[in-house]
């Protein structure tokens, strides 16, 4: 009489194909986590277009109607190395300006220009354009102003307005705290190179860091002097990844 067949031997076929199926589903991840990574180190349109084609079908997103793919409407990479003679042309246009704001800035001892490794940095002593907890500009900093703005304008190189403030707190009906203070004179510098030299405001962005990026600890009234500034960066072209050239397309939802 032959031996019959306990439920072991099924239980451990069943196991068997389970292990199976969690190896294939590891496998098919890593496909498309490698195909993604891909993708994004050489972004283009087509690209895009095609990984996303690629991913809907794999996942079987159709009809899901719960499914987002952003589409990539721009012609910027997300990460691409910036080539050497790229490189040396930046720095050389970064001496160049340099050069243009040291034979036209009268005054410079309130003024730092620098260059470290986000790019170039015209650093201005907040009394130097305000007033004591004033976001509005001082009349006798426009000229100083006036002078970045012109040599700004042959510049197409992204750039940020930073407003810092030290950590002596405001509480005022106009700046609550020094995160509206910091941010209304990054603004109004901003808006002053924007009106008044037609600098490109798709290219230029505006940040206030309140207390919170001090230079020097606050422990002396000479340290929160030099805390309280604001900051012009030309961006070189790879830490502009952050800023946007151009508006891009409204997600498109898969149905």
């Amino acid at each position: 009489m032959a031996p019959r067949r306990g439920r072991g031997n099924s239980h451990g076929n069943g196991s068997h194909e389970r292990w199976l199926l969690t190896y294939s589903d590891l496998i098919t991840l890593l496909m498309v986590f490698f195909v993604v990574m891909y993708a994004m180190s050489s972004s283009d349109t087509r690209k895009f277009n095609a990984l996303k084609s690629s991913l809907q079908s794999a996942l079987k997103t159709d009809g899901a109607g719960t499914n987002l793919i952003m589409e990539y409407s721009g012609d910027r990479p997300i990460s691409k190395p910036i080539p050497l003679d790229q490189a040396k042309d930046e720095m050389t246009e970064f001496r160049d300006i340099i050069q243009k704001l040291q034979a036209n800035i009268t005054d410079p001892k309130d003024v730092a220009i620098f260059i470290d490794e986000r790019g170039l940095t015209i650093r201005f002593l907040d009394s130097v354009l305000f007033d004591l907890g004033s976001g509005d500009l001082r009349r006798d900093a426009l000229p100083l102003l006036d002078t970045v703005g012109a040599v700004l304008k042959s510049s197409n190189h992204f750039t940020r307005v930073e407003g810092h403030a030290d950590n002596l707190p405001i509480n005022t009906m106009q700046f609550p705290s020094n995160w509206e203070l910091s941010s209304a004179r990054s603004i109004a510098v901003t808006r002053y190179l924007i009106q008044k030299h037609n600098l490109d405001p798709h290219r230029l962005s505006s940040l206030g860091y309140g207390e919170y990026h001090p230079l020097y600890p606050n422990s002396t009234e000479e340290n929160r002097a030099k805390n309280r500034r604001v900051d012009i960066v030309i961006l070189r072209s790879e830490r502009a990844g952050g800023e946007v050239a151009g508006a891009i397309s409204e997600p498109k939802r898969i149905q």
